[in-house]
């Protein structure tokens, strides 16, 4: 297999890593048009079938061993099922935060990174420098699974049948004796998580 095939197919996984899980960033959160297309019936799926196929097909292509096309093929897979949950709702929330693609597309630049580098201009897969640990991350994934936890004990769910936009709109929740709207929760805690994001990457920076 050419190194030139192999190096096209590494670009392509770098390029659907960012849209597919990536276009918005928040530390150690991400979110891709594969979360935000599955809010919208049949654009997510179809996103998702055709971006899972093309990574098949350029790790086929570029010559990629048989564990890394077992174990792409098992990313991809865990997404589809992930995507089809009974649950109203929680298909969306849990798309959204199951990255597949970018699980799948960084299995197959790590196999072409073993056999034939990396390409000019890209950053290694396989040897990634450390970044000091600043314990924001942990703070951040505690953030997003309090928002999680309150829409869970809203109404939200009762709510959902009339759409995603009412759900959230008119959703509440009962916080020390009242009764919050959960979009007002929700607000400050992406507003937290945002804030947090932007104070880890700066000490990370900083560690450089």
């Amino acid at each position: 297999m050419s190194k030139e095939r192999a190096h096209s197919a590494y670009r392509s996984a770098e390029t659907l890593k960012k849209l597919s899980d990536r276009v918005i960033g928040f530390g150690p959160f991400g979110v891709g048009l594969d979360g935000l297309l599955t809010w919208i019936p049949g654009a997510g799926l179809i996103y998702s079938a055709g971006a899972s196929m093309f990574l098949l097909w350029s790790a086929v292509r570029s010559g990629a061993s048989f564990t890394t096309l077992a174990k792409m093929a098992g990313f991809l897979g865990v997404d589809m099922i992930l995507s089809d949950l009974p649950i109203p709702g929680a298909s969306e929330v849990v798309d959204m935060l199951w990255q597949g693609h970018l699980l799948a597309a960084a299995s197959l630049q790590k196999d072409i990174e073993a056999r034939h580098g990396v390409p000019e201009g890209m950053d290694s897969v396989l040897h990634r420098p450390r970044r000091r640990r600043t314990g924001l991350g942990l703070l951040a994934t505690i953030i997003f699974g309090g928002l999680i936890y309150a829409a869970w004990i809203s109404d939200f769910r009762d709510l959902f049948k009339h759409g995603m936009g009412y759900a959230i709109v008119n959703a509440s929740l009962p916080v020390g004796g009242y009764v919050v709207a959960l979009w007002h929760v929700l607000a400050v805690g992406l507003v937290l998580i945002f804030l947090v994001s932007l104070l880890r990457a700066r000490l990370q920076k900083r560690s450089t």
